[in-house]
């Protein structure tokens, strides 16, 4: 914002509101590429912004309409701190991002930010991250949860380098399809070892997108088949 031009700083009990506007410049006009410096009109937006001295900051965007002189078009002023149809300035979203990097919840970080939960929620679900690589070992398993309405969650690591690769929201077969899909085949065939439980879906992947990976059933799973044949030995007797 280093651009913008301060008009006017009203502080109030809750909120502090500033008014900005950026200097007149020539702009390209966005369909005949003519330039132009005309202004048409005004337009006020109410921007929100980090919180500063324990008020919420409200900023009050005195934004210009350029007229293009040879086709007429209407255009607004190009601005490097707000997205367009946001109503929240680009460092106040990298501010929640990274508030949301720590063990907090979403809660707690709209009431610091003065957002509401599902703004908060929505900023971080619009969040893109690359996929992570394939290792030469894949683990596979659930846990419960309640994302989707779901009863279990699928969480996928590296269990050499202990590493959780990734969360998803769901388990089924269908679902794991879609998003190893999504991975080249070269990529899938840098693994070689897929661990799993006894959950034949997860068995059923591996076979179809794993084809070149040894499926290895997790310790813990075949120990307890074992123990229970004991036991059932045991109660026979």
């Amino acid at each position: 914002m280093q651009e913008a031009k301060i008009t006017n700083i009203e502080e109030k009990e809750e909120n502090l509101e500033i008014s900005i506007e950026l200097p007149q410049k020539k702009h390209s006009c966005p369909c005949c590429g003519e330039e132009t410096d005309t202004v048409h009109d005004y337009r006020r937006q109410n921007i929100k912004d980090i919180s500063a001295f324990g008020k919420a900051v409200t900023i009050i965007y005195r934004k210009r309409r350029y007229r293009c002189n040879s086709c007429e078009k209407r255009f607004y002023e190009k601005n490097t701190f707000l997205p367009r149809y946001h109503r929240m300035t680009s460092r106040l979203v990298a501010h929640v991002i990274n508030m949301l990097r720590s063990v907090r919840s979403f809660t707690s970080v709209a009431q610091e930010t003065g957002l509401s939960l599902s703004t908060v929620i929505r900023i971080f679900d619009h969040v893109s991250y690359p996929k992570a690589e394939r290792p030469e070992a894949l683990s596979i398993d659930e846990f419960k949860g309640n994302t989707w309405g779901e009863k279990y969650q699928c969480i996928l690591t590296d269990p050499v380098n202990k590493r959780v690769l990734d969360i998803l929201p769901q388990r089924y077969g269908h679902y794991l399809s879609r998003y190893f899909k999504e991975y080249s085949a070269e990529k899938r065939q840098q693994v070689k070892f897929f661990v799993s439980d006894m959950w034949r879906t997860y068995a059923d992947s591996a076979s179809v997108w794993f084809k070149n990976a040894t499926q290895i059933i997790d310790k813990y799973h075949w120990i307890r088949q074992a123990i229970w044949a004991f036991e059932n030995v045991r109660k026979e007797e």
